[in-house]
């Protein structure tokens, strides 16, 4: 994905097969991983972000630091629920629209993390002896937490449910106080996207599983 400062610049693209159709690439201005805010809404909601940055320990030294740990912590994590296991496309997620909202702070108004930035953190932060045994115990607290699915997913497979939801296109539209995403309607309908916030909505405190 082209940073905002080119995106739209280049020119359009024709098929053969009908020349009336064609391809812009549109970069900042379009995102295909839009349902990454339902799992950010999710994650706030619960708390794991915020769970996972209260026992990591922070390696960077120095307070010029660009992104906050827990904005490092949701884009690794979230960066994997698209398939994007590289950590080298972070260098393109980092000025996708949806993946700027997910990091927070900073990014929203500049890019999210860079290759770089992801690489350092990852091998670095996350490698640290007391970070490894943080993350190991992570898992079993996040499973203690759980929501209930919309009737019309809750026989799909999680691989299914988590490519269906997240692979969500949209278009961005900028506001001066606001952003809005418009997404396309097709797999996952609106009523889906509605009842799934609605539920997360009412677990704002997070029940434990049975």
């Amino acid at each position: 994905m082209d940073p905002p400062e080119v995106a739209g610049s280049q020119r359009a693209d024709r098929v053969d097969f009908d020349r009336r159709t064609r391809l812009e690439f549109r970069g900042a201005q379009i995102s295909s991983d839009v349902g990454l805010l339902v799992m950010r809404e999710l994650d706030v909601t619960l708390g794991l972000s915020s769970l996972a940055s209260a026992v990591l320990r922070d390696s960077r030294l120095g307070r010029n630091t660009v992104h906050r740990l827990d904005g490092l912590f949701r884009q690794s994590v979230f960066g994997r629920l698209p398939e994007y296991e590289d950590v080298d496309d972070a260098d393109s997620l980092a000025f996708d629209p949806a993946m700027r909202q997910v990091d927070g702070g900073r990014a929203v108004v500049a890019h999210a993390g860079s290759a770089s930035q992801m690489g350092r953190f990852e091998t670095e932060t996350l490698a640290l002896p007391e970070n490894r045994v943080a993350l190991a115990d992570l898992s079993g607290r996040w499973i203690d937490r759980c929501i209930e699915l919309p009737e019309a997913m809750a026989d799909s497979s999680l691989t299914s449910l988590q490519l269906k939801l997240i692979k969500i296109g949209a278009r961005i539209v900028r506001h001066a106080r606001a952003i809005t995403f418009q997404l396309a309607e097709v797999t996952v309908t609106g009523p889906m996207v509605r009842a799934i916030l609605a539920a997360i909505r009412r677990v704002r405190a997070p029940p434990s599983c049975a």
